[in-house]
């Protein structure tokens, strides 16, 4: 009976956190879409090179939340409550937030990023600085087995976004600045929780040395910040690596990695938060590590599989509808988009197996890993041959194949020289 109840609570955490990440991966794609058709290609150009900044520097922040739900966490299960080393943690990362936003205040990198539109670059730092408050809370009620004003977070961010742009559109004024607005405006969702989640932090529980905080959470943030360079910040690694080139041929292969991409981003990022805890408890079982490998071994078969699939349909379906959405206004390869379906699927098993490494320990590792892939890239993109179309495909499919396989061979080493009750 117990275990009966068990697995339906399980089922209904799943089904409530399930269903609000999807319908925001949803309204995410929808209005990456909807941005294509009601801006020019130039336009469009800036536009995705602006939501691949916010959301590249938005998961770099993000281990704030994996962090903050593993204290709640053992907060809960201890009885005791959550104390001064949130506070601690917070304020790292907040005061990274800080820094990345007044860098892109700073003309040479504002320009390099945005053009001729400064204002971007200033709505970017007015997100960036709000994002540690959005994802402390969502730690905080996840750690707390609060999923409910959790997925209502998750789902506020999304809705925000959508009932804004929607409105610029009514008005007739969906251009470039007012969908950026839109999308910064997302990140307040957080504001309604404003005087509740402080509540749930005791500074006078004594915190954690500040030495190992800072240390821990600039590893976390280093390689959070390479998976979004790979994920969601592409289109911006791309403009920084590569000279001016067609813009009309850019605009296309930034739209197309930004739909294929940002909702992968948008899906697995709570997944990846929510999939730490549940690895760690099963590395402390009896042998946690011989049922992680196995775990590990079946699911590379099944990615590579998946992959292969992915890749073989975008091919033929990719460019017939980016045809049918979008007409003659932007152009894409079936090469582009087939390493587009393949790389996609690595990059989430990628995040799945950082997961792991994440629950051992192995910070260190996850940052290797996801290094090999988000310098990879840029080298692939800019010292391989051909064009800049069989560059970009290139890098696109290569080094997320290359950080999947150090990320699995972290793991699997791991395992081989575990002992005791994991082994």
């Amino acid at each position: 009976m117990r275990s009966s109840s068990t697995f339906t609570r399980l089922a209904g955490t799943l089904g409530t956190v399930g269903s609000s990440v999807f319908v925001s991966a949803g309204i995410g794609y929808a209005l990456i879409t909807l941005s294509g058709k009601v801006l020019t290609p130039a336009e469009s150009v800036t536009f995705l090179g602006f939501w691949g900044v916010l959301m590249g520097v938005a998961s770099a922040l993000s281990p704030i939340e994996q962090e903050l739900s593993r204290q709640a966490a053992l907060a809960s299960t201890s009885g005791t409550p959550l104390g001064g080393a949130a506070v601690r943690v917070f304020a790292v990362v907040a005061s990274t937030a800080l820094l990345v936003g007044i860098s892109l205040l700073v003309p040479a990198v504002n320009h390099r990023l945005f053009g001729d539109h400064y204002g971007l670059g200033v709505l970017a730092a007015a997100g960036i600085v709000t994002l540690p408050a959005l994802y402390a809370a969502r730690g905080i009620f996840a750690g707390r087995n609060e999923f409910r004003p959790y997925s209502c977070l998750v789902l506020s961010e999304s809705a925000i976004r959508l009932a804004l742009f929607l409105g610029f559109a009514w008005l007739g004024a969906a251009r470039l600045v007012p969908l950026a607005v839109a999308v910064t405006a997302g990140f307040l969702a957080w504001v309604p929780f404003g005087r509740r989640v402080p509540r749930l932090v005791d500074t006078r529980v004594t915190a954690e040395p500040w030495g190992p905080v800072v240390r821990r959470m600039s590893a976390l943030m280093v390689a959070a910040a390479l998976t979004a360079s790979v994920i969601t910040g592409f289109p911006a690694v791309v403009k920084w690596v590569v000279s001016a080139e067609d813009s009309t041929a850019l605009a296309g292969v930034f739209l197309a990695v930004t739909l294929v991409r940002s909702p992968l981003l948008l899906l697995l990022a709570p997944v990846q938060s929510l999939a730490v805890p549940g690895f760690v408890r099963v590395l402390a079982g009896d042998a946690g590590t011989r049922r992680i490998r196995r775990l590990l071994v079946l699911g590379c078969l099944v990615t590579t599989l998946v992959a292969v699939l992915a890749g073989i349909g975008a091919f033929f379906l990719g460019p017939w509808l980016f045809h049918l959405l979008y007409q003659d206004k932007y152009q894409v390869t079936g090469w582009m988009m087939a390493s587009l379906g393949w790389s996609g699927v690595l990059l989430g098993a990628t995040m799945l197996v950082a997961a792991i490494l994440v629950a051992s320990g192995k910070t260190g590792q996850v940052l290797v890993a996801w290094a090999v892939v988000a310098l990879a890239g840029p080298a692939l993109l800019s010292m391989a041959p051909g064009d800049l179309a069989t560059r970009l495909a290139a890098s696109l499919a290569l080094a997320p194949t290359a950080g999947l396989a150090v990320a699995v061979t972290f793991v699997l080493a791991s395992g081989r020289g575990a002992k005791g009750s994991t082994d």
